[in-house]
């Protein structure tokens, strides 16, 4: 998958592309994707995304998304798209007309094929509507394609952003994994810490989440954990590091690797051997206690 980010962006070949805020890729988001994909024989297929999240921009300074952006790069890729074009979003850019942004996706990034949920609204004030978009679509030969919203179980319910949070918060991760279509989960960089765990016999892996990074509530949880192309099953500690030494605490995420000693990785969580600057990822299976 190719990243291109800025302000302006020209696509080097005619795609098919979706546009949204996609902040967790959900079984909604999939299925749009899916029917872009449908659609998109022979041509390149491509995700427009804002960065930061404009409810950031527009909203509340301080709304944390469920995933940041390596980890939005992450489920992109996992989706096989070939393109995720990453534009910077400030109130200039929300203020862009309707008819303005409509050729930027015609003109600039070459779009043949437009893919969007049902209700799509763009622009200023949110004031272009579907009609609007396939209005100017025909004045480039292209076309626009409507994915119907996904619900899920017996009432059909319409697959939300704001509803996975809403259970996430509540430490309902099952429910909340089943309108994803995966764990929730956080990546990150190994950090180091005092290696009081090591001292202890109870060596851990610490992630220090970006500040905009949106956690469940501080507690327990069953976890699994990934690395090197390897899952292993773990406990995690999300809360607050205690102040030592004079240093603020910080929100951590902490993990004890249950099958550390049985050939993980690297000496992964080997005593004096923490594998600092690692990549992993967390993934959210129980809520355990808090």
């Amino acid at each position: 998958m190719t990243v291109l980010t800025g302000k302006k962006i020209c696509m080097p070949k005619p795609c098919v592309l979706a546009v949204g805020k996609f902040e967790c890729f959900h079984l909604g988001h999939k299925a749009l994707v899916a029917k872009m994909m449908k659609y998109g024989c022979g041509l390149a297929s491509a995700l427009v995304v804002f960065e930061p999240h404009p409810n950031r921009v527009l909203v509340n300074p301080g709304y944390k998304p469920l995933f940041v952006d390596n980890e939005r790069e992450y489920l992109a890729r996992e989706l096989g798209v070939d393109y995720l074009l990453k534009y910077p979003f400030d109130k200039q850019f929300a203020a862009i007309p309707p008819e303005d942004f409509c050729h930027m996706l015609f003109s600039e990034l070459q779009a043949r094929v437009v893919v969007v949920g049902a209700g799509y609204r763009f622009g200023y004030k949110r004031a272009g509507t579907i009609d609007t978009l396939r209005m100017i679509a025909s004045e480039y030969g292209a076309q626009v394609k409507v994915a119907a919203l996904c619900g899920v179980g017996d009432t059909e319910a319409k697959i939300s952003t704001s509803t996975i949070r809403e259970l996430l918060c509540l430490n309902k991760l099952g429910e909340a994994e089943s309108l994803l279509g995966y764990p929730f989960f956080l990546m990150g960089n190994v950090e180091p810490g005092w290696q009081l765990g090591c001292a202890s016999d109870m060596p851990t892996i610490k992630l220090y989440p970006c500040d905009d990074k949106f956690l469940p509530p501080d507690g327990v949880y069953d976890t699994r954990v990934c690395v090197d192309g390897h899952i292993y099953t773990g406990v995690t500690d999300v809360g607050t590091r205690p102040a030592m030494d004079g240093i603020e605490g910080a929100r951590i995420v902490e993990t004890h690797i249950h099958d550390c000693e049985n050939g993980v990785p690297y000496d992964l969580l080997t005593r004096g051997q923490l594998p600092y600057g690692q990549w992993v990822r967390v993934e959210f299976i129980r809520f355990v206690r808090p």
